[in-house]
C-alpha cells in the first residue's frame, strides 16, 4: 500500500530534514511517492547501509525495468547513453573493472600528495579576497578550490575552468530527482557539448600524452583494461561534477553552520586539531548528496516488505544520517561529538572513490577561513538551491576582514 506524504517543494530545499523525520516515524522504509518517482524511501541508517552494501539492490534501470516502459524522448538519448557508461550509474563487473581503473589516481598516498598543492590553491584564492569588505564564497573560494584541484588532475587546461559551472549545474539537474523531460531537453546540449570537450582533450592526449589522469586513463585502455572512448568520456565528466560539486557543497555548508553556530565557531578556532572531526559532523549534518537510488533485481521480502523486480529505492543519506537509533541528538550540531556515523559518501561497492580528496579540501578550506577571515557575519540568510538529491547554496554572501 503506497503512502501519500505532503511535501512541498520549497519547503523540502530549505528542510528535508522535518520531511524525513514524519518519514522515518510512519517507517524507515515506507513505500511512497515522491516528487516524480514512486517506491521505497528509506529514510533509516541501518536500513539504507543493508540497501547500499547488499547486491540484490543495483544501478541499471535497464537491467530490471522493460525497454517498451522506458518512455525517453530520442532528443535526449545522447545524455542518457553517457550517463548509462559512468561508473556511477553501473553494477559489477563493469563498475568494478572501471572504478579499479579510476582508483588509481585517489590512493591514499596520491591524495596526500595533493596537500601541498590544495594548500597553494587555497592561499591564492585567499590573496584574491583582499581588499573587499563583502566577499561572496562560492564564486570567490568554495566554488574554485576543488574545480582548480580537479582540473589540473585531469589535466584540464586552465582557460577552460570557466566551462564546467554550466556543465556541471546541467548534469546535477539531469540525475535529480525532481526532474522533467523538458528539464532534461533544456540540458541535454550543455551534457553533449561537455562530451565533445572531452573526446577532443582526449584526442589530444592520444597524440600528446601528459601526466595527467587523462593520459592514465588512456595508457590503461590501452594495456588491455577495454575501457571504450565513451567510458573514458563518462568517467572524466563524472570525475570533474563528483570531483568538484560535492566538494563545493561540504565547505560552503560547513563555513554557514559555523557561522550560524557561534559557539561551535568559537571552538574550532582555538583549536584546530578539531577540524577533522568538525569535517565529519558537518558531513553528517549537511550531506552534500542527501539521495541516491537503487532498483530491485529480483523478487524478495525485505524487513518484512515484498519487493518485487524492478522496484525503486531512494535511500536518502541526509535521511539516514538524523537517525535517531544511530546519533544521540542528530539534531544537534556538535564537531566535538564523538564516533561520528554518516553515509554521506555511501559505503558499499559505490563508496565514493573521491572521499579522501573531498576530506583533504574540506579540512585545508575551513582552516583557512577561520584563519584569515576576521569578525566574519552573514548579510543575509542564503537560499538553497532546486534541488532534491544535491544539497548545497546559490550563494553565501559575507562581510569579513581578510587577513
Amino acid at each position: 500500500m503506497k503512502n501519500q506524504l505532503k511535501i512541498n517543494s520549497e519547503f523540502f530545499y530549505k528542510d528535508p530534514y522535518s520531511f524525513f523525520r514524519e518519514a522515518r516515524e510512519l517507517s524507515p522504509v515506507l513505500y511512497t511517492e515522491l516528487f516524480q518517482r514512486t517506491g521505497w524511501l528509506v529514510t533509516g541508517y541501518k536500513e539504507a547501509e543493508s540497501i547500499l552494501k547488499d547486491s540484490r539492490f543495483i544501478k541499471e534501470e535497464t537491467k530490471v525495468v522493460p525497454q517498451d516502459k522506458q518512455t525517453i524522448p530520442k532528443s535526449i538519448m545522447p545524455a542518457i547513453s553517457l550517463n548509462r557508461k559512468m561508473m556511477l550509474f553501473r553494477d559489477a563487473p563493469d563498475h568494478t573493472r572501471l572504478r579499479n581503473l579510476v582508483n588509481k589516481a585517489f590512493t591514499p598516498k596520491m591524495v596526500e600528495n595533493l596537500r601541498t598543492t590544495v594548500n597553494e590553491i587555497a592561499d591564492y584564492l585567499i590573496t584574491n579576497m583582499r581588499g573587499k569588505a563583502t566577499h561572496e564564497l562560492i564564486s570567490d573560494f568554495s566554488y574554485l578550490l576543488p574545480v582548480f584541484v580537479i582540473t589540473d588532475l585531469l589535466g584540464v587546461p586552465k582557460e577552460d575552468r570557466d566551462l564546467f559551472r554550466r556543465w556541471s549545474d546541467a548534469f546535477i539537474k539531469f540525475i535529480d530527482f525532481n526532474t522533467t523531460i523538458e528539464d532534461l531537453e533544456l540540458v541535454t546540449k550543455d551534457i553533449v557539448e561537455a562530451s565533445n570537450y572531452f573526446r577532443n582533450l582526449i584526442s589530444e592526449r592520444r597524440r600528446q600524452s601528459k601526466e595527467d589522469l587523462i593520459s592514465s586513463l588512456i595508457h590503461a585502455e590501452e594495456s588491455g583494461d577495454k575501457l571504450t572512448e565513451d567510458e573514458m568520456i563518462a568517467s572524466c565528466l563524472l570525475l570533474l561534477i563528483a570531483g568538484h560539486e560535492t566538494t563545493v557543497n561540504l565547505i560552503t555548508n560547513g563555513y554557514y553552520l559555523l557561522l550560524k553556530h557561534p559557539q561551535q565557531y568559537k571552538v574550532l578556532k582555538n583549536d584546530r586539531s578539531l577540524i577533522p572531526s568538525a569535517i565529519e559532523e558537518i558531513l553528517r549534518f549537511e550531506s552534500p548528496v542527501i539521495f541516491t537510488s537503487r532498483w530491485a533485481a529480483e523478487d524478495f521480502d525485505f524487513l518484512s516488505n515484498s519487493i518485487k523486480k524492478g522496484d525503486l529505492f531512494m535511500v536518502s543519506l541526509g535521511g539516514a544520517n538524523y537517525d535517531s537509533s544511530v546519533t544521540n541528538n542528530p539534531e544537534e550540531f556538535d564537531i566535538t561529538r564523538k564516533n561520528i556515523k554518516h553515509l554521506s559518501f555511501s559505503t558499499g561497492p559505490h563508496f565514493c572513490l573521491g572521499a579522501p580528496l573531498a576530506r583533504l579540501e574540506g579540512q585545508i578550506a575551513i582552516e583557512k577561513l577561520l584563519h584569515h577571515l576576521d569578525n566574519p557575519v552573514l548579510i543575509e540568510e542564503p537560499t538553497r538551491r532546486a534541488n532534491v538529491a544535491f544539497r548545497g547554496f546559490n550563494h553565501l554572501r559575507i562581510r569579513a576582514n581578510i587577513k
